[in-house]
């Protein structure tokens, strides 16, 4: 969201006349020099131009004086604050010179206690507008009202075109309604609110455009010992409260900090629900433009898949893509009141008692990447407010630039409360607050902190991340937050020491986790690491929990211990003896030459810990997040920004988030000297070009048009990326050094394909989608939503149109079982899959089973192979997927460990390459080849039909961990991005299984550690091969098992998505590729598998259709079910 300072220190803004429908102007300095106003200094990069108003009626004039001395902020005055920064090309300014602090902060006595308070604004950083103005603004008045017991603080922060405008308007009219409502006696809370709404009409009727800009407002009203905090939007008021329980140090106070508004924004569900009334459409920019399932889960998964991560929820209209507001309420906004878009402001009122520290106001800025107990912890170092304001906004737009490249403009008001008195005690579950305490039970839906999980939250580590935006870990915790007094204190070493460095290199040495990084990557792994120390006893990590850390040991003795049987539940027992964890199955002890480690999975993916970690003496551990871990191993990809702006040019908007990628990794950058030309008028265009630095003059005689200047993020060339021959129609210039990033045509294609046929793809798929949905609003709870095209002959219309005629298999969220269509003759059998909705909540799987659902809109060809989903049914427990094919069991079942000849190994890897290339061509990767997930069906050949771990990448990468361990290829665990080349892996994983009866990876004690250890050391030499096996299935094997994924056989064609490297390998010499994607030979598995059908049908299985229990949980998931 935007605010209100200006750029350059050349602009001041000039008082409201008594005009109905006059605003703000703005006038070069130079102009005032016989205007009464005196201009202040600059102060550090800032300059604050303050608005003085008198309060003595001798000195009172029609015109306000402006005043550059601290000296003219008294006690007892009312300034409305606006400011100009000049802004260098440098990202990080430099620091504010101290001996300025005390003269900006201001002292007041209200009550029985002294107000000390100081603000501060920072313009922000715009690369593709240097020029942009500050959109914030800020009020503080003493005497407020003419009442010295009264204090009003604001922060307005303003969006749109003429957001600034806006801001400056609120910051002004505000007040003065406010004063206006108390002249007429009425009550605070009423005058607060009718204030607000009113200053929404006087937008409205106001001479500049507020259709779709306006400004949120937080504002802390101060009336002797109690405060009325207002607020409309999602800018934040927090208070800092002293709580002795929550201090590491007995005796000592901390600082907790304690919300006192709530963002209004549609993360919350109530303000959804009142938009919704309206009208308003709640959707994610890659929602609306069909990237994204429709769901509402925005937030509560952050962290879960690291490679993306989109857009807030926005607001839209009902019959068109606007205003697409991230909040929902707010002063202007025009278009955006019919939507359900309100200036009525929530409104808390809280009695200040001693244990109240000090109240920081500031727009949402501030708030981005830091958490309130950041902010709090950040001013509390300070015993100076405007020290105090200068840190945490220096701190906010530098946690910016980390994970952006742009900021957002950022101010913040710090008042601190020097002697405050007990209040007198009221009624209510909340003690001091007395109104509106009901809104801070909406906590939890707070618009989630970028750069934090929803889990972490506690300890103030936040790492940088690539260009696309990421959720990142902000905490190294163990995993038990909760458990009572035995937390470990944390030694803070954010900046490691050579000496530090050098011994974790040592101590990592030959991991399989470390010894493919770079000296870069190590030195970034180390950044991160925190140091903690626990006392003899603690608990470091408990069974059965799933863990997100791994553990290197400095010093001291750590006892792994573990319980057998199901008599204790370690994860809820507290206060337990060591001994009460079980026995010691192991010992980590650390030595001059020795530093073992521990929760190496933890950097995988949460599977919950085998063992209970105690301390047994005192000792040092190393701490490393999953999460931080992963971002670190995923930098260098595109900027953002660069992406976003070529996601919005409407020619490659059917580009999905990863083909867009790959077209920004392709782009290149080139550059053009003054006066340079880059097209002649008549010249064919080479190419798309994107102004990244600079600027451009486009002329065009043929047109006969005015010249038109381009700057940052315009583009230019477009038509020649669907064109063969694109003639320009206008001459290009760079008027000065101009950046351009340009990619060609066949470059294009080569990344993602032809554009056209993209176009075509993306319209049927659109197609799809909308009769689907379409289909979705007419059906009943017992009706299958058809996906097939085409109407099967019997096709069942209702889930009671099916009997249940055995089970074929049945996992933690999966039952697949063999249906009949009633009354069908002869009998017509099925494949029915079901899923508990309350199981997928249970086991985190509902992204998964969405984007399952997407894939199998998307996959709309026919192939044998992965079974067409003929209808989905979602009634009140279960999701029903029905196939037309006959499921009989999976592929392990029948393979039994046994090792099978080359003829089979041939068939049925022929039959999974063929799968694979119907997918791959679709930009699928399927990462479920293996024994587990591929079904066999009553003919013996092998279906594809649990796509639940499958993902869209296009021609690029993916960084989510999932799918067997003995079959993840070594990028995924390396953390450095998959493709569809990790299927070719597993492709040779199966192929040798299928050979020997074991992977090259199986272990008798199924240690997942072991196994990605074995993985990410492999070698084809390492190998070991039945007598008499071909030297073509050897040949295939070993080249379908490189680690490097640029030497697997089929990497070659992965941008094609085809499969012709293998299939035209020596050992496939001879298949007959579509009869044996279609079966029409006999299966090896025929008869097994023919055998295992009539026991199926002959058991008369009398089951219920659904599996689950009536679903009373979280509903947001299921929209598109």
């Amino acid at each position: 969201m935007g605010n209100c300072c200006s750029t350059e220190a050349s602009s001041i803004v000039t008082r409201r006349s008594n005009t109905k429908n006059e605003v703000y102007t703005t006038a070069p300095y130079a102009a005032l020099s016989s205007s009464p106003h005196k201009l202040a200094a600059t102060t550090d990069d800032t300059t604050c131009v303050q608005l003085h108003k008198d309060k003595n009626p001798a000195s009172s004039s029609s015109s306000s004086s402006l005043s550059r001395s601290p000296s003219s902020f008294l006690p007892f005055s009312r300034h409305v604050d606006t400011h100009d920064e000049t802004q260098v090309d440098e990202f990080v300014p430099p620091p504010c010179p101290s001996n300025k602090h005390m003269e900006n902060t201001h002292h007041v006595k209200i009550g029985d206690y002294n107000l000390r308070y100081s603000y501060y604004s920072k313009r922000g950083y715009y690369p593709e507008a240097r020029e942009k103005a500050n959109q914030d603004s800020y009020y503080c008045e003493t005497h407020f009202a003419g009442d010295d017991q009264k204090a009003f603080f604001a922060v307005f922060d303003g969006h749109g075109q003429y957001g600034d405008i806006c801001s400056q308007f609120a910051a002004e009219q505000l007040p003065e309604n406010i004063i206006k409502n108390f002249e007429q006696n009425i009550g605070i809370l009423p005058a607060l609110s009718k204030a607000h709404l009113q200053t929404n009409i006087a937008m409205h009727e106001a001479s500049f455009d507020d259709s779709m800009s306006g400004t949120t407002s937080i504002s802390v009203l101060f009336c002797g010992n109690e405060i009325h905090v207002s607020n409309v939007g999602d800018s934040r008021a927090i208070i800092a409260q002293e709580n002795l329980k929550a201090s590491k140090r007995e005796g000592e106070a901390n600082l907790v900090a304690k919300p006192l508004s709530i963002d209004q924004t549609p993360f919350r569900q109530d303000e959804r629900v009142r938009v919704k009334k309206c009208g308003a459409r709640i959707l994610t920019v890659d929602q609306v433009e069909g990237l994204e399932p429709i769901h509402e889960n925005w937030g509560l998964s952050l962290g879960d898949e690291i490679d993306e991560n989109g857009d807030p929820p926005r607001i839209w209209h009902p019959y068109g893509q606007y205003p697409g507001t991230a909040f929902t309420r707010s002063i202007g906004d025009l278009v955006s009141k019919e939507l359900g878009v309100t200036a009525e402001p929530e409104i808390l009122c809280k009695s200040l008692n001693p244990h109240d520290k000090f109240i920081i106001v500031a727009s949402d800025g501030v708030f981005e990447f830091l958490t309130s107990q950041n902010v709090v912890d950040i001013v509390k170092q300070y015993e100076n407010p405007s020290e105090a304001c200068h840190a945490l906004v220096e701190e906010a737009y530098n946690r910016w630039l980390q994970f952006e490249v742009r900021t957002d403009d950022i101010t913040a008001v710090c008042i601190f409360l020097d002697g405050v008195t007990p209040a007198k005690e009221r009624d209510g579950p909340r003690g001091s607050i007395y109104v509106g305490g009901e809104v801070l039970d909406l906590q939890s839906m707070q618009r989630p902190v970028r750069g934090i999980t929803k889990n972490h939250t506690r300890r103030n580590t936040i790492v940088g991340t690539d260009a696309i935006r990421l959720s990142l870990a902000e905490a190294f915790l163990d995993d038990d937050d909760d458990k009572p007094g035995k937390l470990p204190s944390l030694i803070e070493s954010d900046g490691k020491s050579e000496e530090e460095e050098e011994w974790f290199k040592k101590a990592v040495q030959g991991s399989f986790l470390f010894n493919h990084l770079g000296d870069k990557k190590i030195h970034e792994v180390i950044s991160v690491l925190k140091r903690l120390e626990f006392k003899a006893g603690d608990i470091v990590m408990r069974q059965g929990v799933p863990g997100n850390t791994f553990y290197l040991v400095e010093s001291g003795e750590f006892e792994a211990r573990h319980i057998s049987d199901k008599i204790v539940d370690v994860s809820l027992e507290k206060g337990l003896s060591p001994e009460m964890y079980g026995e010691v199955v192991q010992l980590y002890r650390a030595t001059n030459s020795f530093h073992p480690t521990f929760g190496e999975l933890a950097l995988f993916y949460p599977k919950p810990r085998v063992d209970t970690i105690v301390a047994k003496t005192k000792g040092t551990l190393w701490a490393l997040d999953r999460i931080a871990f992963r971002s670190i191993l995923m930098r260098g990809r595109p900027l953002r920004d660069v992406v976003r702006r070529l996601r919005q040019i409407s020619l490659l908007r059917p580009l999905t988030v990863a083909q867009t990628n790959l077209v920004a990794e392709e782009m290149r950058a080139v550059v053009f000297e003054p006066n340079q030309v880059v097209l002649h008028e008549g010249m064919t265009e080479p190419g798309f070009f994107l102004i990244t630095s600079g600027r451009i003059e486009s002329t065009s005689k043929m047109d006969n048009v005015a010249p038109l200047e381009l700057k940052t993020f315009d583009y230019f060339g477009e038509i020649a990326l669907v064109c063969k021959r694109s003639i320009s129609r206008r001459s290009i210039r760079a008027i000065e050094r101009t950046e351009c990033l340009f990619i060609r045509k066949d470059a294009l294609e080569l990344a993602v394909g032809k554009l056209s046929l993209i176009l075509e793809k993306d319209k049927l798929r659109r197609a799809r989608k909308t009769r689907i949905a379409e289909l979705q609003k007419e059906a009943t709870t017992s009706a299958f939503v058809q996906y097939d095209n085409e109407t099967k002959t019997n096709m069942p219309k209702s889930i009671n149109d099916l009997e249940v005629v055995g089970s074929v298999i049945s996992d933690l969220i999966n039952t697949v079982r063999l249906v009949e269509v009633k009354g069908s003759s002869p009998s017509e059998y099925l494949t029915l899959r079901s899923v508990s909705k309350q199981a997928i909540v249970d086991a985190g799987m509902q992204k998964h089973v969405s984007g399952e659902r997407d894939i199998y809109v998307s996959l709309y060809e026919k192939n044998a192979l992965v079974p067409q989903l003929l209808g989905m049914n979602s009634n009140d427990s279960d999701i029903h997927m029905l196939y037309d094919t006959q499921i009989v069991g999976t592929l392990e079942s029948f393979l039994d460990g046994e090792a099978h000849g080359e003829s089979f190994v041939r068939y049925y890897a022929a039959q999974v390459v063929m799968a694979l290339e119907f997918m791959h061509v679709e930009g699928v990767v399927s990462r479920t080849v293996d024994p587990t997930n591929l079904m066999v069906d009553r003919s013996g050949n092998l279906r594809m039909i649990n796509l639940r771990l499958s993902k869209y990448v296009g021609r690029g990468r993916t960084y989510t961990v999932c799918g067997t361990p003995e079959y993840l290829a070594p990028e995924q665990i390396t953390g450095e991005g998959h493709n569809i080349a990790a299927d070719y892996w597993a492709l040779g994983v199966l192929m040798y299984e299928m050979l020997t009866g074991a992977t090259p990876f199986t272990r008798e004690n199924e240690n997942d550690l072991e196994i990605l250890n074995d993985i990410a050391s492999f070698h084809p030499d390492h190998l070991s091969w039945p007598e008499h096996t071909s030297a073509e299935l050897k040949d295939i094997i070993e080249n379908l098992l490189r680690p490097d994924l640029r030497q697997r056989l089929g990497y070659s064609e992965v941008r094609a998505g085809a499969c012709e490297p293998i299939k035209k390998h020596a050992f496939f010499a001879g298949t007959a590729w579509e009869a044996t994607k279609m079966g029409s030979f006999s299966a090896p598995l025929e008869p097994e598998a023919a055998s295992e059908f009539k026991q199926i049908a002959a058991s008369g299985s009398q089951e219920n259709l659904n599996i689950g229990s009536v679903y009373t949980g979280d509903v947001d998931w299921l929209v598109g079910f």
